[in-house]
């Protein structure tokens, strides 16, 4: 028959960590301290360097702009300038003035000349009278024929027929020089001018 002791002296359990593990908690716990130490003292060595380099661009900057202000002079307004342009503005508008006055002259005295030398062609008669010269001047205010005739009645019928044509209208001549020539025909000068003034103009 087998003896069997039921009765057992129970152990006492240890309760709460060991002391090893606590103290490679400390440890852990230490080392993760030290390094967000060591990483925020790189951050603020970092933001520190970037301070200083921030205010001393900040200090160039501020010589560059008191450099620049101390070499700056105010222009100013030359007190002769606006009477100058004003006395430019003047002259050119007295060339405008005469440069249209001059396109309007040109165009005048080449409408001048256009109308009489038509107005000669059309009361010109045929075979028997001939002009050798014509002379306008002064925009066709100024006229001189030189020409030849058949008879001296062929005359007053020519300068009749020119006074009836608008053109010729109320003109009047200064001088009137009728000639016979060697071969029997007329030679005659009609000018609007007396004869010395043409001498003096030639």
């Amino acid at each position: 028959m087998q003896n069997l002791n039921l009765y057992q002296v129970e152990r006492r359990r240890r309760g709460g960590p060991r002391q090893t593990h606590m103290l490679l908690g400390l440890a852990l716990l230490a080392f993760v301290c030290l390094l967000h130490a060591g990483w925020q003292y790189w951050q603020l060595r970092d933001a520190r360097q970037q301070l200083l380099l921030a205010e001393a661009q900040a200090g160039e900057q501020e010589s560059v702009l008191a450099t620049a202000k101390a070499g700056f002079v105010e222009p100013q307004l030359d007190p002769q300038l606006p009477a100058e342009v004003a006395a430019r503005q003047a002259e050119n508008g007295q060339l405008q003035g005469l440069l249209n006055y001059l396109r309007v002259l040109a165009e005048q005295q080449n409408t001048g000349f256009v109308a009489p030398l038509q107005a000669l062609a059309e009361h010109h008669p045929q075979g028997r009278l001939w002009l050798t010269g014509i002379h306008l001047d002064q925009g066709g205010t100024q006229l001189r024929l030189q020409g030849r005739a058949q008879s001296q009645q062929l005359l007053p019928g020519y300068l009749d027929a020119l006074g009836r044509s608008p053109v010729f209208s109320g003109r009047e001549f200064a001088r009137l020089d009728v000639e016979r020539g060697e071969d029997g025909l007329l030679d005659f000068d009609l000018s609007s001018r007396p004869a010395d003034q043409e001498k003096a103009d030639e």
